[in-house]
């Protein structure tokens, strides 16, 4: 069993949700300036404090992730990381493609404030911070929230990865979304500390597209009443990072087969380590 170092039981407690995952969105039931929020996108619920432990209660929690860790870092050897045929495929859907789909699903909005007005109107949904298959990283150049057909289409990306996950014997580890919806102005923001971004139109001023890192993955919601919650995140966190390839061939398979069912258009990116998706179809 591979050796974790000592951590205290105040550390054991520790919430399993730290970092900068969710910093940057306001609380719109205290700030008046927040976005808006829908409840097409429920969060997932914090889960309730753990109870105290004692030092034997601790030496037993950390005995049991060090013993999931090494469970699941001998999953990952069994995972085959993407062919070359199956990266040329995922490159095949260019933008010009993408662009297209968007504009024909997509809702464009010039300012927050047409988001607001789209929102009300129910042709944009918040994606949610922290759901049972992605967190949302800090957005600076856009905004969390898409069409409903986009958040139906990540939702099922997300079953899909987890039924791979389930098939390697993984625990469900959860996309990072980067980018959704791009108004005109932070489009033209980002254009101007970004050489890469497009130069004309992007497909996220539509709402319908999504950029999920595969480089760097959640940890699964944590269990009620784990009392080891805290310290399994921060192991299960570094075990991700040291297996990204094999995460990220799981969810290109993932990508690869609403593709091949016509439901997106896919490109893993050079420039960035993120899959860039667009919806292709509505969803009932």
């Amino acid at each position: 069993m591979r050796h974790l170092p000592a951590i205290a039981a105040a550390a054991v407690l520790a919430a399993a949700c730290g970092g900068d995952e969710h910093r940057g969105y306001t609380n719109p039931d205290t700030d008046p300036q927040a976005r808006p929020t829908t409840a097409a996108a429920p969060a997932v619920a914090p889960p309730p404090a753990p109870p105290v432990l004692t030092a034997a209660d601790s030496a037993t929690a950390q005995a049991s992730v060090a013993a999931q860790a090494d469970s699941v870092r001998a999953a990952m050897l069994t995972v085959r990381v993407l062919g070359a045929s199956e990266v040329g495929r995922l490159r095949q859907d260019v933008n010009k493609k993408q662009i297209a789909t968007a504009q024909r699903l997509g809702q464009r909005a010039s300012g927050e404030a047409q988001i607001r007005e789209l929102v009300r109107a129910g042709r944009l949904v918040a994606l949610g911070d922290s759901t049972e298959f992605w967190v949302l990283r800090r957005m600076d150049h856009s905004s969390p929230y898409v069409t409903p057909d986009a958040r139906a289409n990540l939702v099922e990306l997300g079953r899909r990865f987890h039924a791979r996950l389930d098939s390697a014997g993984l625990p469900h580890y959860r996309m990072k979304v980067t980018s959704a919806i791009r108004t005109d102005e932070s489009q033209a923001d980002l254009r101007r500390i970004n050489s890469y971004a497009s130069r004309i139109v992007s497909a996220h001023e539509f709402g319908t597209t999504i950029d999920v890192s595969h480089e760097r993955f959640a940890v699964p919601v944590p269990r009620p009443g784990d009392a080891a919650a805290g310290l399994r995140a921060r192991v299960l966190e570094e075990v991700g990072k040291e297996n990204a390839k094999p995460l990220q061939a799981m969810l290109g398979r993932a990508l690869l087969e609403l593709r091949d069912e016509g439901a997106l258009h896919v490109m893993i990116e050079d420039q960035q380590p993120v899959y860039h998706f667009t919806v292709a179809r509505r969803y009932p």
